[in-house]
């Protein structure tokens, strides 16, 4: 009988410390494990759309923390598209403003040709006028000499003239 009613006592407390246990793990993972598996491995999956029930007033089980990293991670991917769109962005107005650039740059790049093509036009005009007035000096010596003859000749015409004046007088 004693041992009767000690194994009755053995199987009521331990049903009630096996119940006692299993409430306390179900309450940490915050629902049946069966239920907490397939989310995770959904989570670890990349489905961040995968949906999650607790318990109301649930805030310190597995499952509560699943669903927070859930939502963290939501967050964190919705800044990252948000980060590759402005970085798309920009990369775009980078390359728009590359052509810009190029194409200013092939202008300036005709415009130098056409200066350098004028300056060498500038350079043989003024090459010319520097020959020219090389000419125009020499023709000025060569004058200025003829007028000195010019002057020396008129100058024997005058005395030549005074001469024939004093010989009429």
């Amino acid at each position: 009988v004693w041992m009767l009613a000690l194994c009755a006592v053995a199987i009521a407390l331990g049903s009630a410390a096996a119940w006692y246990i299993s409430r306390g793990l179900l309450r940490q993972l915050g629902g049946d494990p069966g239920y907490a598996a397939p989310i995770a491995g959904s989570i670890a999956a990349g489905d961040l759309a995968v949906d999650i029930r607790t318990d109301d007033g649930d805030e310190g089980s597995l499952l509560f923390a699943m669903k927070g990293m859930r939502d963290s991670l939501v967050g964190i991917v919705s800044q990252v598209r948000t980060g590759t769109g402005a970085i798309a962005t920009a990369s775009v107005e980078i390359t728009a403003g590359n052509h810009d650039l190029s194409a200013r740059t092939e202008a300036q790049a005709g415009t130098l040709e056409e200066t350098a093509s004028s300056m060498e036009e500038l350079t043989a005009t003024v090459r010319q006028n520097a020959d020219n007035a090389r000419q125009a000096n020499q023709l000025a010596v060569s004058a200025s000499a003829v007028a000195v003859k010019g002057g020396a000749v008129v100058s024997q015409v005058v005395d030549t003239m005074a001469s024939i004046n004093d010989s009429s007088k």
